[in-house]
């Protein structure tokens, strides 16, 4: 539109007094220009160049490592577009914040580039992916009080760490197991853990039982005094107390009884007499009130003959 033109002195312009000069600016600025006709008439203008620049993304994710089903946030920042590589476990491949659930472990690409794509940068994140550990404590089961049950779990291979709960009733560790004598029903939970902080969980019930398997009661005792068999009294395992025991003879006259005493005690059984005197060889009625460690209280009766 004019005859001459003079631009502004800039080392960026290829020409200062040309209709198309080429710029190679380094930096975004303005180039200004005053034409003038051959009659002396100016007008001036200018013209901006943006310049894009290389650019570094920075990646940032919430976690390295995750137990498999869990998800991670990946951030990045630093320019305008960004694509995520693999697919697998990404809500979106595009976008500068994604949540990642990867079923194994994997290195994401994310590549960066500008709105006029000139430049690129790429990131990568990489995320370990932890199996959930196996546990299984096996099926229910009952147990008579007083006994012991060993409890063998089974756990997988990468499990690094077994903690057993409720300690009642635990009286040592074999591991990855235990060895229970509870006095009550318990449920025992075992939990497991590997090395990559994943954990689960499994439970067993032990039933603590009271009855005739927890006591023995004789049917012939022989209190002659030689050492053997001379004390009529109770045996048992997981017994308390003997609450009551009373000994009859076959017309109703009870001949002996105590109160509360421990069982596994000759001390506290019936020797065979009655004030003082042997009673002669009869057979004679028993009854017994037990009380479990479990607090089950028990009745039996029955028959014991004295012989001599």
């Amino acid at each position: 539109g004019a005859a001459n033109y003079t631009w502004n002195s800039d080392a960026t312009l290829s020409c200062s007094n040309c209709s198309s000069p080429i710029a190679r600016p380094d930096s975004t600025q303005f180039y200004y220009v005053t034409g003038t006709s051959a009659q002396g008439c100016q007008a001036s203008d200018s013209v901006q160049i943006k310049v894009v620049q290389p650019f570094q993304i920075t990646a940032t994710q919430s976690a390295d490592s995750i137990c498999k089903g869990a998800t991670v946030k990946l951030d990045v920042s630093g320019t305008d577009n960004y694509t995520w590589s693999p697919s697998e476990g990404l809500g979106t491949t595009t976008g500068s914040t994604v949540m990642a659930t990867p079923l194994s472990t994997t290195n994401y690409r994310v590549i960066g580039s500008d709105a006029q794509n000139c430049f690129k940068d790429t990131a990568y994140l990489p995320i370990m992916v932890f199996p959930i550990p196996l546990v299984d404590a096996g099926a229910d089961t009952s147990i008579n009080v007083g006994q012991q049950l060993t409890i063998m779990p089974t756990i997988s291979s990468d499990v690094s760490s077994v903690v057993w709960s409720p300690s009642a009733g635990i009286i040592s560790s074999v591991y990855p197991g235990i060895i229970v004598r509870p006095t009550e029903t318990t449920r025992y939970i075992v939990e497991v853990q590997n090395a990559g902080g994943c954990k689960s969980s499994a439970q067993k019930t032990v039933y603590v039982l009271c009855n005739n398997a927890n006591i023995f009661i004789p049917n012939t005792f022989s209190p002659n005094k030689d050492g053997v068999n001379d004390i009529f009294f109770p045996r048992g395992t997981g017994i308390f107390k003997i609450k009551d025991f009373k000994i009859f003879n076959r017309w109703g006259q009870m001949v002996f009884h105590r109160t509360n005493f421990n069982a596994n005690d000759p001390a506290s059984g019936w020797d065979g007499t009655f004030k003082g005197e042997n009673v002669m060889p009869d057979v004679f009625v028993y009854i017994m009130e037990v009380v479990c460690e479990n607090n089950v209280i028990m009745q039996f009766k029955g028959d014991i003959t004295l012989i001599r």
